[in-house]
């Protein structure tokens, strides 16, 4: 999907990504599913071309029906991406990463991403997954930036508690459920 045009308000931006998220995550844990948060920000100063290439970008790599993608801030974009695996989430973020590579020459463009992947349960909430994507960012940018981070899956306590989880309970829970083969995506 197309990111919105900048909201309002901050306020208004944070409700719109609060609904999203909470839509993705009912419909992910009545589906025992993962929903994967990537947060992408500008390491730099951005302008319009930058925006441009960016939202290009998002358009191109997270495109799926239920995908959605919005305006967090003025030089912040949240993709909120069901039934998406780890693996498939760090692809799509380094994917967004390299076609802002690719259309930029003077390295004026560059992002940042931070990713996070969980299996929705009655033990944790989606705010819990939107911190992890910020801890991931941040992280990211303070290597420097132009790079992912993140992209292990947290699962129950672990997803309320610390941005590291354990990836080989969420394979176990992942690998038994056979996921629809018309809305699983094609980097997983």
């Amino acid at each position: 999907m197309i990111p919105e045009p900048v909201p309002v308000s901050a306020l208004e931006a944070r409700q719109r990504l609060d609904e999203a998220l909470h839509k993705a995550w009912f419909r992910c844990s009545s589906e025992s599913t993962p929903l994967a948060v990537i947060l992408i920000a500008f390491d730099g100063p951005k302008n319009t071309e930058g925006e441009e290439l960016l939202e290009r970008a998002l358009h191109v790599h997270c495109a799926r029906t239920h995908d959605v993608v919005l305006r967090r801030s003025n030089d912040q974009f949240a993709a909120i991406l069901p039934d998406t695996s780890p693996a498939g989430a760090r692809l799509i973020g380094e994917r967004i990463l390299e076609a802002m590579r690719s259309e930029d020459n003077g390295g004026t463009h560059r992002v940042s991403a931070g990713i996070t992947v969980a299996v929705p349960d009655e033990q944790s909430d989606p705010a819990n997954l939107l911190h992890h994507a910020e801890a991931s960012l941040h992280a990211a940018q303070a290597k420097g930036g132009d790079r992912c981070v993140g992209g292990s899956a947290i699962t129950g306590a672990a997803a309320t508690k610390s941005p590291s989880g354990t990836f080989s309970a969420f394979l176990k829970l992942f690998q038994k459920k056979k996921p629809d083969e018309d809305f699983r995506r094609g980097t997983d």
